[in-house]
């Protein structure tokens, strides 16, 4: 007869607590993202918080395929403490993540009225999207690695330290409450660079004090 073993229900609970706090957060941010926008901007401001959260997310649903791409290959290999390789499929993942959320950040500088038409034919809502977008995403190139970080410390088992990184928990929803009653509808734009620059300073700093440790054990 089967039995639980209490030990492997808590690694299981704690490693699948990130992304279920991730997902979480994520539906408490659209709720006070879109109730500061219907407050500060209308309907219209909702509409084109839908335009930018859609060009976002395809970018990002790409780094979350890579991050569950070297997630098993960070697994396995820690646990036969093969560091070496832990590093290289790290490595590689922030790379090709950075060129993904990079692209996306240069695609919404240099062309944003083309993606807003995408979406619309409404002019006043092409300019509230891309005046959006423009804020929102210039730390973008960023968020790729930031990702990737708080994957990496799940996947070696860490989940304390991936749970602390998830973005949204830590500086977006606080962001969201107290920017917009000072600076309006921009300040919600703002709370996305701001809360994804403190997240990415967090996160570098995390993951190079781990990685000097798997260096100093080799």
């Amino acid at each position: 007869m089967l039995k639980p073993r209490i030990g492997i229900v808590k690694d299981i609970l704690a490693i699948g607590m990130a992304p279920f706090l991730m997902h979480l957060a994520s539906c408490m941010i659209v709720i006070l993202i879109n109730n500061g926008l219907k407050r500060y901007g209308g309907d219209l401001a909702i509409g084109a918080y839908g335009i930018v959260n859609r060009f976002a997310f395809m970018f990002l649903m790409i780094v979350m395929g890579l991050n569950q791409g070297m997630q098993p290959i960070v697994g396995y290999n820690y646990g036969a403490r093969q560091i070496n390789r832990v590093q290289k499929a790290f490595r590689l993942t922030v790379f090709f993540a950075t060129l993904v959320t990079t692209f996306a950040f240069l695609l919404a500088q240099l062309k944003p009225e083309w993606i807003a038409r995408v979406f619309t034919t409404d002019e006043e809502l092409i300019r509230l999207s891309v005046y959006g977008m423009r804020i929102s995403v210039m730390v973008f190139p960023l968020i790729g690695a930031q990702m990737v970080i708080t994957n990496f410390f799940q996947s070696i088992g860490m989940a304390k330290k991936s749970i602390f990184l998830t973005r949204q928990v830590i500086v977006l929803i606080p962001c969201l409450l107290i920017m917009p009653k000072f600076f309006g509808i921009a300040g919600i734009w703002m709370s996305m660079p701001v809360s994804d620059t403190v997240s990415v300073l967090v996160s570098m700093a995390m993951i190079y004090i781990q990685l000097r440790k798997f260096n100093a054990k080799q």
